[in-house]
């Protein structure tokens, strides 16, 4: 297959991959909805519906993105905490019914403040992937979403405590269609979420550390660097998209 044909379908499964989780995330919330699990009057379930309509615009916007022109790539300024706050109640629900307790752990002040200047859908793309993993893959426990500082950079952090990942597996876990082998045969997944990560922390210029211990759990953490001009993230244009790990990972 040729090489621009293979990164087109990469692209193409990358796209209904997030799509897919997006709508499986909606059907959970109706599915709570109708079985009475937040109660029965509109104020009582209006909170649920309002993340119900959010989960759907998430999965039209990445349509529409997708419609747009390659060489277009909207970039715009946003608070990170704000964001993550709006990510943590997409997901809050979901968490539950798994019978997991989602954390949003933030600080009281930031050095540099919390505005980005990114692609927002694809760092909704980045987060949402972990964040899908890490309720996929703990059976029972926490998930923690932290916004932090380390130094004058800002830290994403996204941390489980679920089955983990065994060392020798790590260096494979961002190779698009790779699934673990242990991973139970009733697991649903196509192994994407990760790849999808990868190329969206390359092309803002971000870093990406991993964390894991089998049995306890594993950790994300996204760093975006701080720059003199003050911004984080991008601060002209978009990098190139890349299939190569070392782009993204420290090694």
């Amino acid at each position: 297959m040729q090489p621009e044909i293979f990164t087109k379908n990469l692209e193409l499964s990358g796209l209904l991959h997030d799509i897919s989780n997006a709508f499986k995330g909606a059907s959970i919330i109706v599915n709570q909805i109708i079985d009475g699990a937040y109660g029965q009057s509109l104020e009582e379930i209006r909170p649920l519906l309002m993340t119900l309509q959010k989960t759907n615009e998430r999965g039209i916007s990445l349509v529409e993105a997708k419609k747009s022109s390659e060489e277009v790539r909207e970039v715009t300024r946003f608070d990170m905490l704000d964001f993550l706050q709006k990510t943590y109640s997409l997901f809050k629900p979901i968490a539950q019914y798994h019978s997991l307790n989602l954390h949003y752990e933030t600080q009281e002040s930031y050095t540099q403040g919390t505005e980005v200047r990114a692609e927002l859908v694809n760092i909704d793309r980045m987060i949402c992937n972990i964040l899908t993993n890490a309720i996929k893959y703990t059976k029972q426990g926490d998930i923690f979403l932290r916004l932090l500082n380390q130094g004058d950079n800002l830290v994403i952090e996204i941390e489980d405590t679920g089955c983990g990942i065994a060392a020798e597996q790590l260096s494979n876990i961002f190779i698009p269609f790779w699934r673990s082998p242990t991973v139970e045969s009733n697991q649903s997944g196509v192994g994407m979420g990760l790849y999808i990560v990868l190329c969206v922390v390359h092309a803002h210029g971000l870093s990406m550390k991993v964390d894991s211990v089998v049995g306890q759990g594993t950790k994300f953490t996204i760093i975006f660097p701080y720059k003199e001009n003050g911004i984080y993230g991008v601060d002209g244009k978009m990098l190139p998209k890349s299939h190569r790990r070392q782009d993204a990972l420290p090694i």
